[in-house]
């Protein structure tokens, strides 16, 4: 299948007195739908037989429904919400993974004039004392919350009840909870009080409201108004990349709706392109990858976008599956992917794995977004490497600020969260913003090519937890991080790099394997010594080392929902261990480089 080209990279520049720079795109961003609702409603008249989700069942059978099927059980959710006594401004909290009930509800929810607040499944599943899911329903005043599985969800939900929510469950029941049936919800007889408050809807009412990761404290609620999302949708049709001709897209999705990529990113232009969203019950995990291998065989998906990690697993499959390869890139329009950067080996053997199959390369774009403005760049051309992350997208406007080498990333435009901040959250929305009215991303970047802004930007670390060693020299985390697992290999599944106003940078290690422990220290101290070896600047060698035996706490914030090691939270909870790499005499399970690490410190 041919597709048109993107557009060519286009950006202009505003070079400031104080060194300060300013980006905009220079593609124009073209007209901008009322609200998703009424996009979806443009579907479903003029297909209503087209399939707008399909979800497998027990029996490994899809079940579907269709554009004209979810816009009646849509206007039941939304009339039963009205009847509940649900208002414009109200939230409605939905806590299970994608399926077709969660995107009914998302455009109910809307429908109705409420906002709908996707929370984390980990809050719900993987948590014991449910503080953080009481948290995210309690700060916005959500009314109703709604569940696939109440049986699945029955702790989260007693933690709940004592807020006097009013529970919904598409099956399964709770003792000593009222819960009220899907069914019975979406068989509500709709009246003109839908078209009523659908007609009423503000660019700045609030359609969604999505958490941050927790990756920088608690989980906070950021409104999300309805002009947000539909300028997104505005900003991708300008880049072509809703434009499948006849041949409405197919997207097979595995990231949860609690997050922007999915819940707004896939979900949001999937609707404004008349196509299907395919629920895959996989995961880029060594033990789920394989269903969504089983689910690629049914859908040759026209676009597809995951993280680094599930591109390595796809190209292992692929190049041992001819068959599956052909059929994966049969129709596909561009891979993406974000959250980190694609190996360059990886970008290979995809590109090498189109060619074989249809007789030239797929575009690779990637993607760089956050919560608070959803998406800030787009590389949405195929040219330089994968570490690049894009320009500004159309009507965005960066302001890059000059910081130790780098340039601090700030963003604003119509895609950013209210200047009002996080509900409930007076304190951290204080100073998001600068005095322009730029939102702090509190990441760096730095150009490509610094003779050619086209090149686009590369991301150059999270300035909130990057440090300085005690000479004044700046440590760069995520570079330093990232190049150390390289150089461990597959024995190390993650890091986390220490050093603040200390001698030299130390690194705390979790192991895939921990119980070979005693058989791979020497081989990872012979990897750091190796690094080490490579390495110039006293902010980019290992000065010790400490395999750790306790894992990554959820409950703690040390991992994010995104599954994130959160540097920071770590390094504070665990300082009795950040002391010992840096005890005057180390204990036996420290592996000691300190004398590599100081003498590049006297000679760097």
């Amino acid at each position: 299948m041919e597709f048109a080209s993107p557009p060519a990279p286009s950006v202009t520049l505003d070079r400031r007195d104080d060194g300060s720079i300013i980006l905009r795109s220079g593609l124009p961003l073209g007209p901008v739908p009322k609200s998703l609702a009424h996009v979806f409603d443009e579907q479903a008249e003029r297909a209503p037989d087209a399939p707008f989700m399909r979800q497998r069942e027990a029996s490994s059978a899809w079940r579907s429904i269709s554009y004209g099927e979810a816009r009646r059980a849509a206007d039941g959710l939304a009339q039963w919400l009205i009847d509940q006594g649900i208002g414009v401004g109200d939230v409605v909290s939905f806590l299970s993974e994608p399926s077709i009930e969660h995107g009914i509800a998302a455009i109910g929810v809307q429908r109705s004039g409420a906002a709908i607040a996707p929370v984390s499944v980990a809050y719900s599943l993987m948590s014991k004392d449910h503080a953080q899911l009481r948290q995210c329903v309690s700060v916005v005043g959500a009314k109703v919350v709604v569940v696939d599985d109440a049986a699945r969800y029955a702790a989260a939900l007693r933690a709940l009840a004592p807020l006097g929510v009013t529970i919904v469950a598409v099956s399964g029941t709770v003792d000593g909870l009222a819960i009220t049936s899907w069914a019975e919800v979406i068989a509500t007889p709709p009246r003109h009080d839908v078209t009523e408050r659908m007609e009423a809807i503000l660019p700045g009412d609030i359609a969604r409201i999505i958490y941050t990761s927790g990756s920088t404290g608690s989980p906070k609620a950021t409104p999300q108004p309805h002009a947000n999302l539909n300028i997104t949708i505005a900003q991708n049709r300008a880049l072509g990349l809703l434009d499948f001709g006849d041949d409405p897209p197919q997207i097979l999705e595995a990231m949860p709706f609690s997050h922007i990529m999915a819940g707004n990113f896939n979900f949001n232009n999937t609707i404004a392109a008349g196509g299907t969203v395919w629920i895959d019950d996989g995961k880029p995990t060594p033990g789920l990858f394989a269903k969504t291998l089983e689910n690629l065989r049914d859908v040759a998906p026209s676009y597809f976008i995951t993280v680094p990690l599930g591109y390595t697993m796809l190209c292992q499959a692929l190049e041992v599956d001819a068959e599956l390869s052909r059929h994966f890139f049969s129709r596909l329009k561009f891979l993406g992917f974000g959250g980190a950067v694609l190996a360059e080996d990886v970008r290979d053997r995809l590109v090498a794995l189109s060619i074989t199959a249809r007789g030239k390369a797929v575009p690779i774009f990637s993607f760089y977004g956050a919560t608070e403005y959803l998406f800030g760049t787009l590389k949405y051309w195929t040219e330089g490497g994968t570490d690049v992350i894009g320009l500004p997208l159309p009507a965005t406007d960066l302001k890059l600020v000059p910081f130790d080498g780098r340039y601090e990333m700030r963003v604003k435009g119509p895609t950013m969260m209210p200047r009002s901040g996080y509900v409930g959250a007076p304190e951290a929305s204080a100073s998001l913003f600068d005095d322009e009215g730029y939102f702090h991303t509190g990441d760096a970047v730095r150009f490509a090519a610094p003779d050619d802004p086209r090149a686009g930007l590369v991301f150059a670390g999270r300035l909130s937890e990057d440090f300085k060693l005690d000479s004044g020299t700046y440590v760069t985390v995520e570079a330093l991080r990232l190049a150390l697992l390289a150089a461990c290999g597959e024995h190390v599944s993650d890091a986390v790099i220490c050093g603040l106003n200390r001698p030299y940078p130390s690194a705390l290690l979790w192991l895939r394997t921990p119980d070979k422990a005693p058989k791979l220290r020497a081989r990872i101290e012979q990897a750091i010594t190796a690094f080490n070896a490579a390495q110039s600047g006293a902010a980019r060698r290992i000065g010790a080392a400490l395999i750790l035996d306790e894992p990554a706490s959820f409950e703690t914030g040390e991992v994010t929902v995104k599954g994130n090691v959160a540097q920071r939270v770590v390094r504070e909870r665990r300082t009795a261990d950040v002391e010992r790499l840096y005890a005057d005499r180390p204990d036996a399970a420290v592996m000691s480089f300190r004398q590599a690490a100081s003498n590049l410190v006297e000679s760097g």
